[in-house]
């Protein structure tokens, strides 16, 4: 089943409107990434190595060969495991929240926390495959096309028992929005607030109670969308910064291990591990600090 859910991947991330987007992650370094947000409802291949999703003391493993259901909306601590040779490589379909609302199956179940599909039908291999080449295939298939194979996706889910549910955006999903959608723009938070049809005073009390305020999102969602662009482009760590709203690499460094605790340049180096109690090793063995 890999090879045939293996399709060749360049280096770069592929948008369908109205469809959805598909990633090609790899990482060299067993690094714990904590408190990330699915920008939408997604399905992981995992190719080489292991992915681990921890939420609420739950942990969810999915190994090569599985596929990963993944609910959007909850947050939750990610582990991408490289294999004994050192490569962890996943395809990443993200399903447009669009097709999801227009989708209805009452006789599955939702899916509201990570869960694995274990060995599905070749025939969804094959469907996984064609909604994969058809959001990569740009604009030489009719949009409804490219909708109609990721929908096919959606059926074959409710054939096996699980959907995906829509959830209207609140607020803070959708500044995120927002905000990665360009995070290279210098937003401010007048601007948002106008954009989502609120005063400031209201802007700022529905942020805070979500627990949050716009510099603190406005710093997560940019350092999460470098964190994408650097397991799933051959870009430069020097554009990356640029592509999410700094000029300087150094500063954005900064930022980035502040958020992660870790360095951007880690994701593609092979520099240190976690073991199983989330203790961070040097190459020479050294236990370090849990980050807390």
């Amino acid at each position: 089943m890999a090879d045939r859910c293996n399709p060749v991947s360049n280096r770069v991330i592929y948008e369908h409107a109205g469809a959805g987007s598909v990633t090609h992650v790899v990482q060299r370094t067993r690094l714990l990434c904590r408190r990330l947000v699915s920008p939408a409802p997604a399905l992981a291949f995992v190719q080489n190595g292991r992915k681990i999703i921890r939420r609420h003391g739950v942990e969810t493993e999915a190994r090569a060969g599985d596929f990963l259901l993944i609910p959007n909306g909850a947050d939750f601590d990610l582990i991408n495991e490289p294999d004994e040779n050192a490569v962890y490589e996943a395809l990443v379909l993200y399903l447009s929240p669009d097709l999801i609302r227009d989708f209805s199956d009452d006789t599955a179940a939702v899916v509201h926390r990570a869960s694995v599909l274990n060995d599905p039908p070749p025939a969804w291999c094959d469907a996984f495959h064609n909604a994969v080449d058809a959001i990569r295939s740009g604009h030489s298939l009719p949009d409804r096309v490219v909708a109609s194979r990721v929908t096919e996706i959606l059926l074959w889910l409710g054939s096996l028992g699980h959907k995906f549910a829509y959830l209207a955006p609140g607020p803070v999903e959708r500044v995120r929005h927002i905000i990665g959608s360009d995070p290279a723009r210098a937003w401010r938070g007048p601007e948002l607030a106008n954009i989502l049809g609120m005063s400031e005073a209201n802007f700022r009390r529905r942020l805070a109670a979500a627990e949050t305020n716009f510099s603190e999102l406005l710093v997560d969602v940019r350092m999460t969308v470098a964190l994408t662009l650097l397991q799933s482009t051959d870009r430069s760590i020097t554009d990356i910064a640029l592509d999410v709203g700094y000029d300087s690499a150094s500063r954005f460094a900064a930022r980035f291990r502040a958020r992660f605790e870790f360095s951007p340049r880690e994701i593609r180096t092979n520099l240190r591990n976690f073991d199983q109690n989330g203790a961070k090793h040097d190459r020479d063995g050294a236990v370090l600090p849990p980050a807390e």
